[in-house]
């Protein structure tokens, strides 16, 4: 055999490993893939991580507490969006001494830096900058929070206006069963101080919201992974982890059950 078609034999061998190879490598992916489940929340034709989606809960909750219009807190999902993509950056991971999830500003007045880090708190100075805006209800979106935030750009806000309106309309409970999350594990937490509803009812591994509503719902599943809340029920619906939404004839139309991961 010549030395070249030697060569040539040796090649293609070594080439059929490598597809072999490549092929193993893929299938152990796809399998991979198969069995694991990505962690996200879809908010129509969105997707934002659970991080993200607890967040934007938190800051809505703020919104509802002080019972503003639903603008308000589209404007604040969409600084949010612009200033940190929805994350409460610490001290130091923004630009000069920007703090948290608006990036706001110690030394401009916002707060101290600790204040600043809690989400409701800093939501809570968006607002109260917000309400005194002339106009803010009705303006462009960008314009109202440009009064606020006082950006070197305002303009890239109004690329937010989007997801921030239909986060909006999720956890605000405009549209009903509008988010929907998937997770891995979930966490162990308490319940919340977000929003303004009664006393929650705990029996072993489940818990009941009374007189609560479709806000009260998205906020349990925009914060199922960190509170361990495996399915939540309301009003003829239920979201699982496992399977999303679908209908449910015995959720209550008087209650929010959440189901704990046990």
């Amino acid at each position: 055999m010549s030395t070249s078609r030697r060569i040539l034999i040796a090649t293609l061998v070594a080439l059929t490993v490598l597809a072999a190879a490549a092929f193993g490598l893929y299938a152990l992916w796809r399998a991979a893939q198969s069995h694991s489940i990505a962690e996200e929340c879809l908010v129509g034709d969105y997707a934002v991580e659970p991080g993200q989606a607890s967040v934007a809960a938190s800051m809505v909750g703020v919104v509802i507490n002080r019972d503003l219009p639903e603008r308000a807190a589209v404007l604040a999902l969409a600084a949010a969006m612009q200033e940190s993509r929805l994350t409460n950056l610490p001290p130091g991971d923004g630009d000069r001494d920007s703090v948290g999830v608006l990036q706001q500003r110690p030394s401009q007045g916002w707060g101290t830096a600790a204040q600043l880090s809690d989400i409701r708190f800093a939501t809570g100075k968006f607002l109260d900058a917000l309400v005194k805006v002339d106009g803010w209800r009705t303006m462009p979106l960008a314009d109202a929070i440009q009064k606020v935030q006082i950006s070197v750009d305002g303009s890239y806000y109004a690329r937010h206006e989007g997801e921030a309106q239909a986060l909006s309309d999720a956890l605000t409970g405009k549209t009903p069963g509008g988010i929907t999350c998937t997770f891995e594990a979930p966490t162990q937490a308490a319940l919340v101080k977000d929003l303004p509803v009664d006393a929650p009812r705990a029996v072993e591994s489940t818990v009941s919201v009374p007189g609560a509503s479709w806000a009260t719902t998205a906020w349990c599943i925009a914060n199922a992974d960190r509170f361990g809340i495996e399915s939540v029920a309301y009003s003829g619906r239920e979201w699982t982890r496992a399977h999303g939404w679908r209908d449910n004839k015995n959720a209550p139309a008087n209650a929010v059950v959440a189901r704990m991961h046990t």
